[in-house]
Parts: structure tokens; C-alpha cells; sequence
């Protein structure tokens, strides 16, 4: 009777002890089985290469939604997130994950600026976008703020817009948030978390 409570014990503490453990975060906000579906969008990249829900299947992407004039928190992000790629030094993981650069700032961040934008801080991170209209059916599904502010002259204003990092899934939903302020080390760990699994 005894060897049998102590069998049934260790088979129940080996179930615990093997059991899938909770990814534990320090940074995201994960949506995990609340993940939401994108809306139907279209955008081009930098290469003149269509940008649209099929381009994100299959593969882990991080958004961040911001414009090339941008005087300090996209240059900082940018670098934030350059600094985050380099430190997840495994490269099967970098092969799943897609950093994209999307302009909310379409009438003066044509397709070539964005990609000399993007690549300065590193080669691998891709931009996108799309008229106005198109971006805001993206942003808004994602909860992302961003107004235009024309004061005095007409090309030389500032764009508000949320400083977050939104992770899509590799089945094109909503996975997910980095918010503001940025800590590359964290978002690294996060993501090789959430990448394996």
C-alpha cells in the first residue's frame, strides 16, 4: 500500500514538475488566446514590395508606427529596437522575426527616404506604408494614436503618435504591446520567450 502511495505521489510530482511552465515577461503585454485578427490592409515596404496580411504569416513582426522627421522618440525607439535584434544572438531566431518602421507621416516619407531611414540603424529592419487612410485602418485596430499638427509652415510640422511597439503573431493577429519607455534588453528577452514558445 505504501509503495503504491509513493508511486502515485511521484508520478503526480513528475506531471508537476513537467508540466508547460507560464512564459514569464518583463516587458509585453501579451494577449495570448485573446489575440485579435488584423483588419484586411494594404501597404508597400521600402523594396515597392506589397505589405499586407499574408506578408506577416509565418513570421513573428514588431511594429512600430512613427515618421522619418521625427525629432527624438523615433530616432530613440529606432535604436532601442536596433540594440534589441542584435542582442538576440541566435540566428533561427532572427529568421522569425520581421521589425517593421510603418510611417504615419505618408506625404513627405516616400519609399526611399523610409529605407535610408530604417537601414541607417540597421540593415535588417523593413519600412511600409500607405496613404493616410490606409495606415489609420491599421492603427486604429491596434490602438495606436497619431495626428498630423500643421502650425505656420505647411511642410515643417510635427506628427503625435503613440510610442508603442506592437507585436503581430505569425497568424497575422494582434499579440501583443511593448509600451513606452523601451528597455531593449527586456523586449530581447520577451520576444525569444514568446518566439520559442
Amino acid at each position: 500500500m505504501i509503495a503504491v502511495l509513493a508511486l502515485t505521489l511521484g508520478v503526480a510530482s513528475a506531471v508537476w514538475l513537467l508540466r508547460p511552465q507560464p512564459i514569464q515577461l518583463q516587458a509585453a503585454t501579451w494577449l495570448g488566446e485573446q489575440a485579435k485578427p488584423l483588419p484586411t490592409f494594404a501597404l508597400t515596404d521600402h523594396n515597392n514590395q506589397a505589405f499586407t496580411n499574408d506578408s506577416i504569416r509565418d513570421k513573428w513582426h514588431l511594429l512600430f508606427f512613427g515618421y522619418t522627421h521625427c525629432p527624438d522618440i523615433c530616432p530613440d525607439t529606432m535604436q532601442t529596437m536596433a540594440n534589441m535584434l542584435q542582442q538576440i544572438d541566435n540566428p533561427q531566431l532572427q529568421e522569425k522575426l520581421q521589425l517593421v518602421f510603418v510611417s504615419v507621416d505618408p506625404e513627405r516619407d516616400d519609399l526611399e527616404r523610409m529605407k535610408t531611414y530604417v537601414t541607417y540603424f540597421h540593415p535588417d529592419i523593413l519600412s511600409a506604408s500607405a496613404d493616410i487612410n490606409e495606415v489609420t485602418r491599421l492603427t486604429d485596430a491596434l490602438g495606436i494614436h497619431h495626428r498630423i499638427n500643421r502650425i505656420g509652415d505647411e511642410q515643417d510640422y510635427l506628427v503625435e503618435h503613440s510610442g508603442a511597439l506592437v507585436l503581430l503573431t505569425p497568424q497575422a493577429h494582434f499579440g501583443g504591446v511593448f509600451m513606452a519607455p523601451h528597455d531593449s534588453g527586456k523586449i530581447a528577452h520577451d520576444l525569444t520567450a514568446l518566439i520559442q514558445g
